[in-house]
């Protein structure tokens, strides 16, 4: 029974982590939209990971130096993992957004549970349930409801250009390092992991930004633009990648993955606070519907 309860807790608090990870994303996506005119992609995606890596360096030392023989052991599996989490994922996705919108931004990111289930089963032939199925599908229609504002007209007249198929690669990146995630796992400490996935992918970002640097020159350093370097060096990418990394090993990539539903609703109430932008119905609608997906998705693992 004590067993029980502790995998029950560990289980809770990798859906609060999950949740929290999704949430500072949602955050990092309103700060990328606002600022990518004035900060191009590869720019704002070097100095965010190299922020990241001079705050958790420090702390991270000792560490490193425990973990040295078993980083050095598995140094070219985890810059397998540092190529589509740290370097690709965001990058890509800064890229995308300059092209595209919100609204399809929103609805290419509902592909990536199904991209997760599929390479889970390809990779690690991990079988969605049926309930799990059921929930991804009730969690589709949510999110379909949100990015089409509860119009059917909407949802059936979205075209598509190359911004999209650069968040669908970028979505399909963040994708794959969930499942490797899982797949295969390094007894190292999560900081020791986190700490060498950030420095291998700023140094695979390091010559994109310096090409960008040479065409379209630097930005303004002022007091807003450090703020919010700061704020991405530490939310979403040092603790939202510690809580996701936790909420994969312990509740499973597919599982995962059904969080992401949740970034178009914690982006709504942002943009309500901070951009004043209105709420309606379909967002508590669609709001409903993923909730409600994510139990049933979660249902059989707790």
């Amino acid at each position: 029974m004590e067993k029980k309860q502790i995998k029950t807790t560990r289980i809770w608090l990798a859906y609060i982590g999950l949740s929290l990870a999704v949430f500072s994303w949602a955050i990092n996506t309103v700060i990328a939209k606002a600022v990518i005119s004035e900060i191009k992609p590869m720019t704002l995606s070097f100095y965010r990971w190299l922020t990241a890596l001079i705050i958790i360096l420090p702390f991270a030392l000792s560490h490193l130096k425990t973990d040295g023989r078993l980083i050095r052991q598995h140094l070219g599996f985890l810059f397998v993992l540092a190529v589509p989490s740290v370097a690709a994922y965001n990058s890509i996705l800064y890229f995308g957004a300059q092209y595209t919108t919100a609204t399809n931004i929103s609805l290419v990111a509902a592909t990536m549970p199904v991209m997760t289930i599929l390479l889970s089963w390809m990779m690690s032939k991990e079988k969605p349930r049926l309930i799990q199925s059921m929930g991804v599908m009730i969690s589709i229609s949510g999110m379909l409801m949100i990015i089409a504002k509860g119009s059917r007209h909407l949802l059936l007249n979205l075209s598509f250009n190359p911004g999209d198929l650069l968040i669908v690669l970028s979505i399909a990146s963040w994708a794959f390092y969930s499942v490797l995630l899982k797949k295969r796992q390094i007894d190292i400490s999560p900081i020791s992991f986190l700490t060498v996935l950030i420095c291998l992918g700023t140094i695979c970002i390091l010559p994109f930004y310096v090409w960008e640097f040479f065409v379209f020159k630097g930005f303004e350093i002022n007091l807003v633009n450090i703020s919010i370097f700061l704020y991405l060096g530490i939310f979403p990418s040092i603790l939202s990648y510690i809580f996701w990394n936790y909420g994969v090993r312990t509740a499973g990539a597919s599982i995962a993955s059904v969080f992401m539903y949740l970034l178009p609703v914690f982006t709504a109430l942002i943009a309500s606070v901070f951009l004043k932008e209105s709420l309606y119905p379909y967002h508590l609608y669609g709001g409903f519907l993923i909730f409600l997906g994510l139990l049933l998705s979660s249902f059989q693992r707790v």
